[in-house]
């Protein structure tokens, strides 16, 4: 059994945690943040320890990483944190639910976090420290880059990229081919059918506010 430090201590972390309690071949024994946060977020029954005193709590040969923190600033405190801890000589896992289904032959990059239900078909590429949320879809041909985080019930078709330090919401699909530049945000439910421009946002426009009522929607328009 892999001992493991979580790389994070707030929601992410949580939800990770739980999966890892339930899968044998893991036993988290701590988390790590940055000193400053040591007293913001927690889970019960783990010790969170700053990232200044990790070395002396856990030595690197005894222990790996997982990354464990979510998305603040399209992914660049992750980035700065999964490289912070490289040089310190960690390992950092690349986790794998069991529940997800993993086709592609090229290796995943280093620290990725990929959830249950998640298809990765034949000749995917995800780059390292990429979160990949459960029930993501990541077709055939399709290269996703490092740092980037697909929320749950994403479509990546195939052929598409989306490359470094990008945000793609909760249910938005990519179209075939089409390229997702650097630091872009893909709001939940977004159809993107056309190469995006770096650090562009991109949302979907269907769940605003209608001027009627609800009561006068259904009388006009049914449901």
């Amino acid at each position: 059994m892999k001992k493991i430090i979580l790389a994070g201590n707030a929601v992410t972390a949580d939800i990770l945690f739980s999966y890892l309690k339930q899968d044998a071949r893991y036993n988290v024994v701590a988390l790590t943040v940055d000193d400053e946060y040591l007293e913001h977020g927690g889970i019960d029954g783990l010790n969170t320890i700053g990232l200044s005193r990790l070395q002396e709590v856990h030595q690197v040969k005894d222990c790996s990483v997982i990354m464990a923190m979510g998305y603040n600033d399209l992914n660049r405190s992750r980035e700065s944190m999964f490289h912070r801890i490289k040089e310190m000589g960690y390992h950092i896992e690349t986790y794998i639910h069991p529940d997800a289904n993993v086709y592609t032959q090229h290796p995943l990059g280093e620290g990725c976090v990929i959830l249950p239900s998640t298809i990765i078909e034949p000749h995917v590429r995800v780059g390292a420290n990429s979160m990949v949320w459960a029930n993501v879809t990541l077709a055939h041909h399709s290269k996703i880059a490092e740092n980037c985080w697909i929320a749950s019930g994403a479509v990546i078709s195939g052929q598409s990229k989306v490359e470094r330090n990008v945000f793609i919401g909760v249910n938005a699909t990519i179209v075939n081919e089409v390229i997702v530049n650097e630091y872009c945000i893909v709001g939940a439910g977004a159809l993107i059918t056309k190469n995006t421009k770096p650090s562009s946002v991109h949302l979907a426009r269907s769940g605003e506010e209608l001027r009627y009522s609800s009561q006068d929607y259904v009388k006009y328009f049914g449901v």
